[in-house]
């Protein structure tokens, strides 16, 4: 009786024991960067006196009369966020220009100095009360960098930069993210009057300070740039996460703007053994080519390219920060409205069914075999519930019994961060024939992954995951059958200018040449079309069996360049230069700037603008900052610039850049002049020159 006595109350004391929790496992995020990272999706908004002038980095010099919105609604912009998904607004209230969305007492260079509201409006202070009234979080972006203040470069400015971000983080409400970037006009090389100052950043600006005056104000902000603290830039504006995604970092002291080889390598993949929690922020611009400000011809991007950026954004563990361009009219357009609300439904419609809700589930282990941690806390889709493992179990699987044959195309894992980031390595199998094949592997977890794959069909799958952490976290599961996403047709034109479209089984594609031809009237590719002369393509592409139709694409292209010749007597330049008019954008030719790019068109053409494609093998050197660009008749006598400026932000960001002249012009020979390049290295390169023709 005394032995049952003792094994019945060994047995309750087990019963009621309290489950005892995985100790946190290296940094962990605060409290503010758990929400963050549970928002998943938010956008930062552009708009200002660029919207006007459709620059990306002006010089603080355009009058602000030209500020007059006829129709500036901060609630549709907050109504077409909510509607599409969005859990947050970050304001750029001051870029690089240095006007100011709101009315600040510290300069007359702000909306209080415009028409609109006849100077008394605030549009942060409208968008705070939009984000309130749908339910959105609010974040702001102010530049440190100033082309406007006549006192930037003293110690007055940055005590100016002080009380203006004081304003931010004390008159609008709860701020849940803090933009800042390391941009200035220090070094020189981003030209323009007043550049020339010799600043250390670090030095000049204090981010110490900055960084104290917002969390003193708001606890719970996480500030963004390369460095953090509290995120990180990931290291590209492609919109693209690494694969390898660790939330953890080590800066050793690197201020925003201060870059190395090797940290910079890091951003995207961030350091298993890095001694901070500063998660990777992916952003990208809705408009396309890619552009943070309104540009007249811009469009936006494709459903296929949208959801190609879900899943190198959210479906690698980092939010997505999806930059809206307000109109002029200060609206968001209706086209990128609906291209919003397209993205949103497509992304419920794959993600509509997790098939391993009521499926059975076997761990090989769980954490002393609480209930607590048991698999099934899994596929509860609650992230304040995880399976986990006993302590020293650093590789463990879970076997999913869906009780009848299923097909899934998707796979989705999210651990329980707030304890750490744990998973280095993970693998999905599937059972064909009493055998488990694999299909799936990958790295990291981290908050959440989503791998796609092909369509496979069981009644079975495993799920190996791996650690060199004492034990394993999983907080959701899931597989899903995503239905099939009719690809944007692909456009690309051959050096003799024949028009090309890429043809998947069972998808035809639909073009036109024309601007305003009616959809039912485009015409279904079947070979190659003549384009020599360029110009717009439109097309879309539609699945036959279901019915589905992409949005419709724009394309521009330039003439064709099979009877291009460089101009040059030095043999050596000829032969590497070839590669910037070869149709290849891989490779490219790169000499001193001071070796002009000069082409013979072949023939005498009504030129009426120019296309340049930087390097595209990821190093920097060489890829022009400043151009000129000149017109000849005969190659000899030459008409002063037709185009000249920047390309701007084109180190970030080095896609192809379409200058437009303002009226056309007759010419045969053309040449570009780079003027400086990104870095300083007194090189040029070019992948690619495309000339447009007045049609």
């Amino acid at each position: 009786m005394k032995t049952t006595y003792l094994f019945l109350l060994l047995f309750l004391s087990a019963c009621t024991q309290k489950p005892t929790p995985p100790a946190p496992y290296g940094p962990t995020p605060s409290e503010g960067q758990l929400s963050w990272h549970q928002m998943e999706y938010f956008s930062l908004i552009c708009y200002g006196l660029n919207t006007y002038t459709e620059e990306e980095w002006a010089y603080g010099d355009v009058d602000t009369q030209r500020f007059n919105p006829s129709d500036l609604d901060t609630d549709q912009w907050a109504k077409v966020a909510h509607d599409a998904g969005m859990k947050g607004l970050i304001l750029v209230a001051k870029h690089h220009d240095g006007f100011c969305l709101w009315p600040s007492q510290y300069t007359d260079y702000s909306v209080k100095s415009t028409p609109w509201k006849n100077g008394e409006g605030d549009v942060l202070g409208d968008l705070a009360a939009s984000c309130k009234k749908y339910g959105l979080k609010l974040g702001v972006y102010l530049s440190p960098w100033d082309r406007n203040h006549p006192d930037y470069g003293r110690p007055e400015y940055v005590d100016y930069y002080y009380k203006q971000l004081e304003e931010l983080m004390t008159n609008y409400g709860e701020i849940f993210e803090f933009w800042i970037d390391g941009a200035n006009g220090g070094t020189g090389y981003y030209g323009g009057a007043n550049e020339h100052r010799n600043i250390d950043r670090k030095s000049y600006y204090g981010y110490d300070e900055i960084f104290s005056i917002v969390k003193r104000h708001q606890p719970n902000a996480v500030i963004f740039s390369d460095v953090g603290p509290g995120t990180r830039w990931v290291g590209n504006e492609a919109g693209i996460g690494s694969e390898t995604n660790w939330n953890r970092i080590t800066t050793n002291g690197k201020f925003p703007g201060e870059s190395s080889p090797e940290y910079t390598k890091k951003l995207g993949t961030g350091d298993p053994d890095g001694t901070a929690w500063i998660p990777a922020e992916v952003n990208t611009t809705l408009l396309w080519p890619k552009a943070w400000y309104f540009h007249t011809g811009h469009q936006q991007r494709s459903l296929s390219n949208l959801m190609d950026l879900y899943y190198t954004s959210i479906g690698r563990g980092s939010p997505l920060n999806l930059g809206l361009a307000i109109a002029p009219t200060g609206k968001i357009r209706d086209i990128d409205a609906q291209a919003l609300l397209n993205f949103k439904k497509q992304v419920d419609r794959e993600f509509a069914d997790n098939l391993v809700l009521g499926a059975n589930i076997q761990a090989s282990d769980y954490r002393n075999k609480q209930a607590a941690f048991a698999p099934d806390k899994c596929l509860d889709e609650d992230s304040d519930t995880y399976w986990a493992t006993t302590d020293s179990v650093q590789q463990a699987t879970l076997e999913i019994d869906f009780q009848k044959p299923v097909t899934f195309n998707r796979l989705l894992l999210q651990e329980c961060i707030a304890l750490g980031q744990r998973i280095h390595e993970f693998a999905l199998e599937v059972e064909e024939n009493g055998e488990y094949r694999q299909i799936v592997n990958g790295t990291t977890v981290g908050y959440k992954r989503i791998v796609r794959f092909d369509a496979v069909k069981t009644s079975k799958a495993r799920i190996t995951l791996k650690t060199e952490a004492p034990c394993l976290t999983l907080s959701n599961l899931g597989f899903y059958n995503a239905p099939r996403l009719v690809a944007d047709p692909i456009a690309h034109q051959d050096i003799h200018g024949k028009l090309h479209f890429n043809q998947e089984k069972g998808i035809s594609v639909f073009y036109a040449l024309k601007e305003g031809t009616p959809t039912a009237n485009f015409t279904k590719y079947s070979e190659p079309v003549d384009l020599s002369l360029g110009g717009k393509v439109y097309s879309y592409a539609k699945d036959e069996e279901s019915g589905f139709q992409t949005d419709m694409l724009i394309n521009q292209f330039g003439i064709a360049r099979d009877a291009w010749k460089i101009s040059t007597t030095n043999l050596q330049v000829l032969k590497e230069a070839q590669k910037a008019i070869d149709n290849n954008p891989q490779t490219f030719f790169i000499g001193d700037a001071s070796n002009e790019l000069i082409i013979d068109l072949n023939q005498k053409l009504k030129l009426n603008g120019f296309s340049y494609l930087p390097r595209q093998d990821g190093e920097k050197e060489g890829i022009i900052y400043e151009y000129a660009f000149f017109l000849s008749s005969d190659g000899k006598n030459w008409e002063p610039a037709k185009a000249e400026g920047t390309f701007s932000n084109i180190e970030n960001n080095p896609i192809r850049q379409i200058i437009t002249f303002d009226s056309a012009e007759t010419a045969r020979f053309i040449k570009l002049v780079a003027k400086s390049d990104v870095r300083q290295s007194g090189q040029a390169s070019f992948a690619e020159i495309e000339i447009f023709v007045k049609q």
